[in-house]
């Protein structure tokens, strides 16, 4: 049994190195760093404890309910009327199963505003199934990041509820 948990604030410290670890698995499969573990950590780490001050920046936590391992993790932010899906990581052995990322945009959609109206979110040039998927939830590349590295993409926050309804029927 999957299930999902917000992380709040100040717990942000006992999670993060189990968290860490699920990313820096999946990035070395995708997108590799040219430093070692340690740095890219100490790196994230400090982007991560600005990122946490923000009111509007949460973290869902995926564990399986079983053995209560972090099998992974959603960054969101909400700005205003927009919706922006920051990362989503989950465990190369949990992924396509137990509709992990259905259920876990259920879970999302429960608690966000009704007022959002734009979907965005960043991915790697490289991961391609991160670009399909998000199309497939009905956004379309609109640009690059600042470095080139990502698109950027953008959609409607109906089309993402529509998508919702139509895989959980």
């Amino acid at each position: 049994m999957i299930e999902f948990c917000y992380l709040s604030k100040n717990e942000f410290n006992k999670y993060a190195s189990k968290l860490f670890s699920v990313l820096y698995d999946n990035m070395t499969e995708i997108a590799p760093t040219d430093n070692s573990r340690e740095d890219d950590y100490k790196s994230w780490y400090k982007a991560m404890c600005g990122e946490m001050q923000s009111d509007k920046r949460h973290i869902i936590v995926i564990s399986n309910g079983n053995t209560k391992e972090i099998i992974g993790f959603f960054k969101y932010s909400i700005n205003e009327c927009v919706f922006v899906m920051e990362d989503i990581q989950i465990k190369t052995s949990y992924r396509g199963k137990y509709n992990i990322f259905r259920t876990l945009y259920g879970f999302v959609l429960e608690d966000i505003n009704e007022d959002i109206r734009i979907v965005e979110a960043y991915a790697d040039k490289k991961n391609t199934k991160s670009l399909g998927i998000l199309e497939k939830l009905g956004l379309s590349i609109i640009g690059e990041n600042k470095n080139g590295i990502s698109y950027h993409l953008k959609g409607t926050y109906e089309a993402l509820v529509k998508w919702y309804k139509r895989e959980s029927v």
